[in-house]
């Protein structure tokens, strides 16, 4: 497992964040417990018994009326029309985009229906609910549903990549995998040894990396079948869980839960970056919604917050107050590239500089620079020419501290 190195907490008296790239766009007097986007402007969220829309980025949320619900726990846009919306004992639906909501199920003693947590539609029609020890499957749009199985524990997240392959995480460290469309689960076990702690919510990118977390943070490269650890998120209060998490990319991730802060991550989950978001809000996030790496939107306690710049990911001297920024990756050209592409960075402070390069599937390809380097402003010519074509992703990493990522595009 790689170590997690970070300096900000042993050289704090010298060196302390940029400013803080996160803005507060809205601010209920309830939790949010989802946020979900079609498209740059339009999204939901949810949390107890309220949904939001919003049209223009979040920068106003307008309440949606829709039957009675308690503790709305996850909201699945399919479309700009259709979207769906579970919680415990209810399951609602709108197909004009939230003006009106039908209520399948809803009522305090749920009319049979258990507390739920979590959906995945891969269209109109089909889809899957799963909640406290059940899973159940919809191809008519929550007219009716068939596969309905017990799984042994409270399943708190589901996602299918076609008709027949699903995931599904939960509660005392369970993970599932069908490949039959539901109509079984087998258990894959993925903390080898400790606790099992509860998984929140499954991270997806690709249909083959997906990541869980919860003390810890694991990652898988086959949809599931094997899982390795890649270590604890630094959180400012300690031993805390984290409920979200996404990766717009193999390489950089966001994470949230217990903790003050927001996390950021940009060598697939192997270090997080703390994103200074305590000044909001006391500190629960429970929904991530990343539109590419730039764009996110968190939600929890009594707020949303959202970056348009991919959040804090370098450091400054705060002794001079002249210095904007110590060190800098600078996008690689050309780009695409084929064999070869130049690779700049500058840093105004001695240090020791590491550059990496990594495949889409998030796997260190090679180590191009591993020096101390004295300030000042450098470049590398990077050789591809024993690469196949497609994405790959470079990191500027300044005492094992990680500052940036770019991505190269090789054209043979």
């Amino acid at each position: 497992m790689k170590k997690i190195l970070f300096i900000f907490f042993i050289f704090q008296t010298s060196f302390q964040f940029a400013d803080a790239q996160w803005i507060k766009q809205f601010s209920p007097n309830h939790d949010l417990s989802d946020i979900e986007f079609i498209n740059r402007n339009t999204g939901w969220t949810c949390g107890e018994n309220y949904i939001y829309k919003t049209t223009d980025g979040g920068i106003s949320w307008n309440e949606q009326s829709h039957p009675d619900a308690f503790l709305i726990q996850q909201i699945f846009p399919v479309n700009e029309n259709v979207v769906y919306a579970v919680g415990w004992w209810n399951f609602m639906k709108t197909t004009n985009g939230g003006e009106n909501w039908i209520a399948f199920f809803n009522g305090s003693t749920g009319q049979g229906l258990p507390v739920l947590e979590g959906l995945h539609f891969i269209n109109e029609n089909t889809g899957w609910l799963v909640g406290n020890v059940v899973a159940m499957k919809t191809t008519n749009g929550g007219i009716s549903f068939i596969d309905s199985m017990r799984v042994g524990a409270l399943a708190q997240d589901v996602y299918f990549k076609d008709s027949l392959n699903g995931i599904m995480c939960g509660e005392n460290a369970g993970f599932y995998k069908t490949i039959n469309g539901g109509q079984n689960w087998i258990r894959i076990p993925v903390i080898q040894n400790g606790p099992l702690y509860s998984f929140y919510r499954l991270t997806i990118f690709n249909d083959s990396l997906v990541w869980l977390a919860s003390k810890s943070v694991y990652r898988s490269t086959n949809f599931g079948n094997s899982w390795d650890s890649l270590g604890l998120i630094p959180m400012e209060v300690p031993n805390r869980s984290i409920y979200c998490m996404k990766f717009p990319t193999p390489t950089i991730g966001f994470a949230g839960g217990q903790s003050l802060e927001l996390y950021k991550t940009i060598d697939g989950g192997y270090n997080w970056i703390p994103q200074q978001t305590s000044q909001y809000t006391p500190g629960l996030y429970l929904g991530i919604y990343a539109y590419n790496d730039s764009i996110i939107w968190a939600s929890g306690r009594r707020i949303i917050l959202n970056t348009t710049t991919g959040g804090l990911v370098g450091i400054r001297d705060v002794s001079n107050n002249n210095l904007k920024k110590d060190f800098i990756l600078f996008q690689n050209y050309p780009n695409p590239f084929n064999p070869n592409t130049i690779i700049k960075y500058s840093i105004n402070l001695t240090s020791l500089v590491r550059i990496n390069i990594y495949d889409i599937l998030g796997n260190k390809i090679s180590t191009i620079v591993k020096e101390n380097k004295l300030a000042g402003s450098y470049e590398i010519t990077f050789n591809g020419s024993d690469l196949s074509n497609g994405v790959y992703f470079y990191t500027l990493e300044i005492n094992d501290i990680l500052i940036d990522s770019k991505k190269l595009l090789l054209l043979k």
